[in-house]
């Protein structure tokens, strides 16, 4: 992010415009959108100065939108507002009350959709129960239909949205492989700004926990204690395995609507924590998450909730494995996915399964396995429920599986057919964190496939489109080190080795085993430039961190290859 004092600030702004005053008894969208207006004409910058700086991500017209609280922001365009506009958290911390003012707002619509009666009767009393997150609503029932990602107050907040600048298009993939240049890995433009993504979940309705009745009067009391839960879940990791156990104390052991919404809203928050919090803290969070729901399991259950509780195991067993993987832990992320995949199995879900495939082939790929990885990323299109996940592991799976194989016409191939499937994804959303998928991850698996194929230019242009689009510690990391050994490649070692160096000084707890493969990939492609000082400085900072971060494993099998 750049900071507000490299913008070309307009000092006049401020003067022409007054600041908001923002009123504490007011919605929680009005009071994030006066506080987004005041931090923006603060900064001195039109709406359309700030659309420019955040790279086309958001238009113009949805910043205004989100100003004068017309729509509800994802948490993705709040957290990069309140750092290009030095907010210091403030609009962060207007997340929290401003989901569960959302929540609210799509259950009242839901119960008078089931039962306008009812709903009535629950409201007067202040007996609101929420509806089922996003997360876990299948595409074309009317939770989803009535919420997009930015153009509906109601949308659910775990979305993306991720415009690029154009890129020239790819050739014809049938093309005799003698007449494909080095060039022709490049990628058709990405969607129109304003695309979004459907969830990469499609459960059945059948999934949802039994409601209660409205005239239950302990029902009624355990959905008004959800108000204080629901935002205790969104505080902390720590919070969200407190909440669910006081409410298992209330709803008993077997749990109830309640604790099966919060164990939807773990998931969410273990996603879109996935790359702030060390993979190793974060393994102990779920893992007693999932042992929550295991005891649930335990107790006599109704078919729906049975197969509810299937699928919070599912995804909560897929993080465990993701995390297995990026801890080194190759042998416990197999059996953590094996075990994701055979609960989506159960839980009639594709989209969980597809998602667990192309796990498994990243596995499998960096376990120089490329055979393995490209039938199990294969497997995974084949079960994809939307164009959005097909185009995920044709990228993330299949092109790099084919690049370690060599195979220049299939990645080729591969790549089109994603870029193709991204294309015809209007309409798709994606939840949002580690499960999620954007053009600027296409692109970053683009850039790696041709690094892997030995094509450092192209490698270096798909890389640098990925640094700049993509926005977690990890992912820019990764773009970093593929644009430092295609430099390296390139013919410029001193380059290669200053961005190594500053890539590693990222803390050692957030050094997870892609990175330091890739680094330790970029350290080998070095060697005979050992003399540079940069080199040096390079080579010093990475046996620091591997020394400091548990992974010597995972940097001797790489060193090996």
């Amino acid at each position: 992010m750049l900071p507000v004092g490299s913008m070309g600030v307009n000092a006049g702004l401020a003067h022409r415009w007054e600041l908001r005053s923002i009123d504490p008894s007011s919605s929680a969208i009005r009071r994030l959108g006066d506080t987004l207006y005041n931090l923006r004409i603060q900064a001195g910058l039109t709406q359309q100065q700030l659309a420019v700086r955040t790279g086309g991500r958001w238009s113009r017209s949805h910043i205004g939108r989100v100003e004068n609280g017309d729509v509800t922001p994802s948490p993705d365009f709040v957290e990069a507002m309140d750092g290009l506009l030095g907010g210091g958290h403030s609009l962060v911390r207007c997340l929290p009350p401003l989901l569960l003012e959302t929540a609210k707002h799509r259950s009242r619509r839901q119960r008078l959709r089931r039962d306008p009666q009812a709903a009535s009767h629950s409201m007067s009393q202040g007996a609101e129960k929420f509806d089922r997150s996003g997360l876990y609503t299948s595409p074309g029932t009317t939770a989803h239909d009535q919420a997009t990602v930015h153009d509906q107050a109601t949308a659910p907040p775990a979305t993306i949205s991720a415009p690029e600048p154009p890129l020239p298009q790819t050739p014809n993939p049938k093309a005799p492989v003698a007449n494909v240049p080095a060039t022709a890995l490049r990628v058709p433009g990405p969607p129109a700004p304003n695309r979004t993504a459907r969830s990469l979940r499609t459960p059945p309705d059948a999934f949802a926990p039994p409601p209660a009745a409205p005239n239950d009067q302990e029902s009624r009391s355990t959905a008004n204690r959800s108000d204080f839960l629901r935002v205790s879940v969104w505080t902390g990791l720590g919070a969200v395995l407190e909440s669910v156990r006081l409410t298992l104390r209330v709803e008993g052991p077997a749990g109830g609507p309640v604790s099966h919404e919060q164990l939807e809203l773990a998931v969410e928050q273990y996603a879109r924590g996935y790359w702030s919090t060390p993979a190793g803290e974060l393994f102990g969070q779920v893992r007693q998450c999932r042992q929550l729901v295991e005891g649930m399991l335990d107790q006599c259950q109704p078919t729906g909730s049975r197969q509810h509780l299937h699928l919070v195991a599912g995804w909560l067993s897929a993080l465990l494995g993701n995390l297995s993987f990026h801890l080194s832990d190759y042998s416990a992320a197999r059996t953590h996915l094996a075990t994701a995949g055979r609960l989506g199995q159960e839980a009639g879900h594709n989209g969980l399964v597809a998602w667990v495939r192309g796990a498994q082939s990243m596995v499998e790929l960096y376990d120089d396995r490329p055979e393995e990885a490209l039938r199990l990323a294969r497997e995974g299109q084949a079960l994809a429920p939307n164009p959005l996940v097909r185009a995920q592991l044709a990228s993330w799976g299949e092109a790099r599986a084919l690049a370690r194989m060599g195979e220049r016409r299939g990645v080729l191939e591969a790549i089109a057919r994603g870029s193709r499937a991204i294309e015809s994804s209007d309409g798709d959303r994606s939840p949002g964190g580690v499960f999620s998928f954007s053009v600027g991850e296409f692109e970053q698996y683009c850039g790696t496939a041709c690094l892997w194929l030995d094509l450092p230019d192209e490698a270096k242009r798909h890389a640098g489109h990925a640094f700049q689009l993509r926005d977690t510690i990890a992912a820019k990391a990764l773009a970093r080190l593929d644009i430092a050994t295609a430099s390296g490649r390139l013919g410029d070692p001193v380059e290669a080795g200053q961005i190594g160096a500053e890539v590693l000084q990222m803390p050692a707890e957030y050094l997870i085993d892609p990175i330091v493969r890739r680094a330790t990939e970029l350290a080998r492609s070095l060697r005979r430039h050992g003399s540079l000082a940069e080199v040096r400085d390079f080579n010093e900072r990475l046996a620091a961190l591997v020394a400091a971060s548990r992974h010597p494993p995972a940097a001797r099998s790489a060193a090996e290859r």
